[in-house]
């Protein structure tokens, strides 16, 4: 089966799977753009493609989109040396004339989303557009019941959506520390010994809600770890300061095996983001056997997070559910966060993402 697969850029948990899917078939991806505007270069560090791909060099605009034609026009080309063609977007222009050149000339392909959220609130006249462009698109692939919702908000037919396992980790990949192992990974690291750890890797932005987050620290024993970068950065810091909450660490952005690391070397991992289409960090957690306290706003702890059993899922407008949850969760979770990470595997996504193709393309 030959496939072409149309992505915004490398991300490298993208590449893993991709890297697996091409095991199953003759697999291109293009790639708008070499790179996110605020992803630093050592995200990308460390990707190596067992497929073919290009990656476009044109038109590069805002955060992840493209001006660029040259999607559309890869396509227009070479269109019929595909068997099955997936897009991953369809917001930035060089992916809605790459999808309205498809439509009109009754080139089949189906959206492979990374997730989604209704935006109730938004105008008709974007709910309009957004749900003309999904609508052109002959079949879905989605993560989550979440992304079905949104795919069916927007018009999808719900009888043309099939579910994927998101991930962005291997089998191999998995593996919990002994009490030892963390003792010595907070020494590494100069991290508090005797400590209940709460980590966060996450984007340092408003969205993400880590300026909350902080806040709930000030009278808390244990000890706060966000690890990322971002606008925000500064006013953690300044709060920090400001309120003397010395138990929380802030660090800056991590490849994957020091971020491995810390998660190890971590309780809990927390967030209280007030919006994620997916929420990687969910999964990162549990493949190094770490417990979750998410919000009701992050798509993949909706998805995986289940109460009592590998953490909880908290509502970020009730502050002592959430305190609550901060001192119920404790060690006996973490083998349950190592169960769950078994089934969102690279291996399992690209193998369940090619079982749907070839019910497409039978």
């Amino acid at each position: 089966m030959r496939v072409l697969i149309i992505f915004n850029h490398p991300a490298p948990y993208k590449v893993s799977v991709f890297n697996e899917l091409a095991k199953y078939v003759d697999l291109t991806v293009l790639f708008e753009r070499n790179k996110a505007k605020d992803r630093p270069d050592s995200f990308y560090s460390n990707n190596h493609y067992e497929f073919k791909h290009i990656i476009f060099t044109k038109g590069y605009v805002g955060r992840e989109g493209s001006l660029s034609c040259e999607v559309k026009n890869y396509i227009k080309k070479h269109h019929q040396e595909y068997d099955v063609i997936l897009m991953n977007g369809y917001s930035h222009y060089a992916e809605i004339k790459a999808i309205n050149y498809m439509h009109k000339h009754h080139i089949k392909f189906g959206l492979l989303i990374n997730g989604g959220i209704a935006h109730k609130n938004e105008s008709c006249l974007k709910k309009s557009y957004k749900s003309s462009l999904i609508k052109k698109a002959d079949y879905y692939i989605s993560p989550s019941k979440m992304s079905n919702e949104y795919l069916t908000y927007y018009g999808a037919d719900s009888s043309r959506i099939y579910n994927y396992y998101y991930s962005n980790y291997s089998k191999a990949d998995i593996s919990s520390a002994s009490k030892k192992e963390r003792i010595e990974l907070r020494n590494k690291y100069n991290l508090p010994v005797d400590k209940k750890i709460f980590i966060n890797p996450s984007q340092f932005i408003k969205r993400k809600n880590n300026l909350f987050l902080i806040s709930l620290f000030e009278n808390r024993d244990d000890v706060l770890l966000l690890v990322g970068e971002g606008e925000e950065k500064a006013a953690y810091e300044e709060y920090i300061k400001e309120h003397k909450t010395n138990n929380v660490i802030v660090l800056p952005f991590k490849k994957k095996d020091e971020l491995n690391e810390l998660y190890k070397a971590s309780d809990v991992h927390i967030t209280l983001s007030k919006e994620d289409i997916f929420g990687h960090t969910i999964l990162e957690s549990f493949s190094n056997g770490i417990p979750v306290i998410s919000s009701k706003a992050v798509i993949s702890a909706l998805e995986y997070v289940k109460d009592g059993f590998n953490g909880f899922l908290v509502d970020i407008s009730d502050k002592n559910s959430i305190i609550s949850a901060m001192d119920k969760i404790d060690e006996s979770f973490n083998k349950n966060a190592l169960e769950s990470a078994y089934q969102t595997t690279f291996e399992n996504s690209a193998s369940s993402i090619y079982e749907i193709l070839k019910r497409e393309y039978e």
